[in-house]
C-alpha cells in the first residue's frame, strides 16, 4: 500500500497498525487515551505527520463512536454485537477516513486490506464491508430527530444514551443538549496561561509569534492565549522559560473564583500536578503560604518540579494529615474536587464510554467527605471554593446546598461579588459558577464561592 497523505504529510502503514493496536488496547481495558499515545511516541519513531495522524484517529474514533459505528451497521451487512473488537476498529479506522478525511475510496479499501492482512478468517468480509460502506454511507438514515431526540442526540453526535437523557432533564430541552454535545465532538483550541512570575500577557505572545505560533487573547480570563497549533510547542524557549502553562480557560476561571492575594494563606486541596496551584502561586505574587495537598502524594512530586520551572517558591506540598496546624487559619480553601469530568469531553473522548451513572453517584459522596474535611481550615471570615470539571447535578448544585445546610456558618457568594466584569456570563440564577463548552468555547466547570461566618 502506498503512504496515505494527511493535512501535513506522508502516513506510513505502520501507523495505521499502531492506531489499530492502541484503539484495541484503550477500548479493552478501558484506559485514558493520552498515555498509551505518550508511551507509543516514547518508543517508536513517527514524523510529526505521522503523530498528528495518531492522536486525530485515536481521539476522532471516540469522539464519534456511536455515529461511526451505526454507519458501519446501516451502510453494510455488519452488525456490531457480533464483531471481535480488532474487526470492529478496522472497520472504524476505515469509516472514519471515509467519513472526515481527504481519502480517496481506493486508499480506504487499500487500508482496510492491508490492516486485515494477517486476518485471513475476516480479510474478506472487512474489504466487503468498507465497499459497502463508502457505497452507502450517505445514504444512512438516523434516527428521527424530531420524534426521537434522544436516540438521534445520543447516535448522531456520539453520546452514550443515559448522559443525553441525564443532560435532558438537567438542562431543560434537547435543543441545548445537542449544541453540547455538538460541542463535545469537536477539537478544542490549545489554551495557554501566561506565567506571571516570569512575564507578561503581551510579551509572551510577542515570543510565541517570533517562534511561529500565532496567538489571541482568551475572550473571558485576562491571563489566557488560545495558540493556533499544538506541534513542539513545548519546546519553544517560552515554554523552557517557565513563562506558561497549557490550561483550559473554564480552569482559569474558576481558579479566579478564589481571589487569592499576596500575603495570604490558601490551602489548594486537591492539588494533582499543580495546574492551578501554579496560577495561584503567581495571582498571590509569590508572597503569602500556599499549600497544594492531595491524597495521591506522587503527584505532589511532579508539582513540586513544575514549581521549580515556573518559579513559584512559595508553595508547600503537604498530605492533609499534616493540616491540622492550619484549622480556621487560612484564608481560602480551594477544592477543585475529583470528578466525572463530563464537561471536558471534548478533550477526553474515551471517558464518556466508560463512565456510568453509578459512578456519579459514587462521587457526589467522596466530593461531600471532601468538601466537609478540608472547611474545617477555613478561618472566619475566609472563603471555600468548590469547583468540579463536570456536568451533573449529583456533583455540583446538590453537593454544596447539602453542604450549607449541615454548616450554617457558611453561606454562598455569587461570583459577581469577586469579579463582575469576569465572571458576568457565568453566573447561574442561583449564584453558581458555570462555563460550558456550546456557550463559552471553554470545558465546562462549577464553581460555588463560600463564606465563612466571623
Amino acid at each position: 500500500m502506498e503512504p496515505q497523505k494527511s493535512i501535513t504529510g506522508l502516513v506510513r502503514q505502520k501507523t495505521y497498525f499502531s492506531i489499530l493496536q492502541l484503539l484495541n488496547s484503550i477500548i479493552s481495558n478501558n484506559k485514558y487515551a493520552d498515555m498509551p499515545i505518550s508511551k507509543l511516541f516514547k518508543h517508536e519513531d513517527f514524523s510529526s505527520s505521522e503523530k498528528a495522524a495518531v492522536v486525530e484517529l485515536i481521539y476522532g474514533i471516540l469522539r464519534h463512536r456511536s455515529r461511526i459505528d451505526y454507519i458501519i451497521e446501516n451502510a453494510s451487512s455488519a452488525v456490531i454485537s457480533s464483531l471481535d473488537l480488532n474487526t470492529l476498529n478496522i472497520l472504524r479506522i476505515c469509516t472514519y477516513q471515509a467519513l472526515f478525511k481527504d481519502v480517496k475510496a481506493i486508499g480506504v479499501i487499500n487500508n482496510a486490506v492491508a490492516l486485515s492482512a494477517k486476518n485471513t478468517r475476516f480479510s474478506g468480509f472487512i474489504k466487503r464491508t468498507v465497499e459497502g460502506i463508502l457505497r452507502n454511507k450517505d445514504n444512512v438514515i438516523f434516527p428521527d430527530r424530531d420524534k426521537t431526540p434522544i436516540d438521534y442526540i445520543s447516535t448522531y453526535h456520539s453520546h452514550p444514551l443515559w448522559i443525553v437523557e441525564k443532560w435532558a432533564i438537567e438542562l431543560g430541552g434537547f435543543e441545548e443538549v445537542e449544541a453540547l454535545c455538538q460541542a463535545n465532538d469537536l477539537v478544542p483550541p490549545l489554551t495557554i496561561r501566561v506565567n506571571t512570575l516570569k512575564t507578561d500577557l503581551i510579551s509572551l505572545k510577542t515570543s510565541l509569534e517570533k517562534a511561529g505560533y500565532s496567538a489571541s487573547p482568551t475572550l473571558f480570563s485576562p491571563f489566557g492565549l488560545i495558540v493556533d497549533k499544538k506541534e513542539n510547542i513545548f519546546k519553544t524557549e517560552a515554554f523552557g522559560n517557565g513563562d506558561f502553562e497549557v490550561q483550559d480557560e473554564g480552569s482559569q476561571l474558576i481558579t479566579l473564583l478564589t481571589a487569592a492575594k499576596a500575603g495570604e494563606c490558601i490551602i489548594d486541596a486537591c492539588a494533582g500536578n499543580g495546574g492551578k496551584s501554579l496560577f495561584l502561586s503567581g495571582l498571590m505574587d509569590n508572597k503569602g503560604t500556599l499549600i497544594a495537598s492531595d491524597v495521591h502524594f506522587a503527584k505532589l512530586e511532579n508539582l513540586r518540579k513544575r514549581a521549580n520551572r515556573s518559579g513559584a517558591s512559595n508553595i508547600i506540598t503537604m498530605e492533609i494529615a499534616g493540616l491540622e496546624d492550619y484549622r480556621s487559619r487560612a484564608d481560602c480553601v480551594f477544592i477543585d474536587a475529583p470528578c466525572s469530568g463530563m464537561g471536558v469531553f471534548r478533550r477526553n473522548p474515551d471517558s464518556k464510554w466508560r463512565l456510568t451513572n453509578k459512578d456519579v453517584i459514587e462521587l457526589s459522596f467522596i466530593q461531600k467527605d471532601i468538601l466537609r474535611d478540608y472547611s474545617i481550615f477555613v478561618k472566619p471570615g475566609g472563603r471555600l471554593v468548590y469547583a468540579t470539571c463536570t456536568i451533573s447535578l449529583e456533583e455540583n448544585e446538590e453537593v454544596v446546598r447539602d453542604f450549607l445546610n449541615e454548616n450554617t456558618d457558611f453561606y454562598l457568594v455569587s461570583p459577581l461579588e469577586i469579579d463582575p466584569n469576569v465572571f458576568q456570563r457565568f453566573v447561574t440564577d442561583e449564584g453558581f459558577f458555570r462555563s460550558m463548552p456550546h456557550i463559552h468555547n471553554t470545558d465546562g466547570f462549577f464553581g460555588a464561592v463560600m463564606m465563612r461566618r466571623s
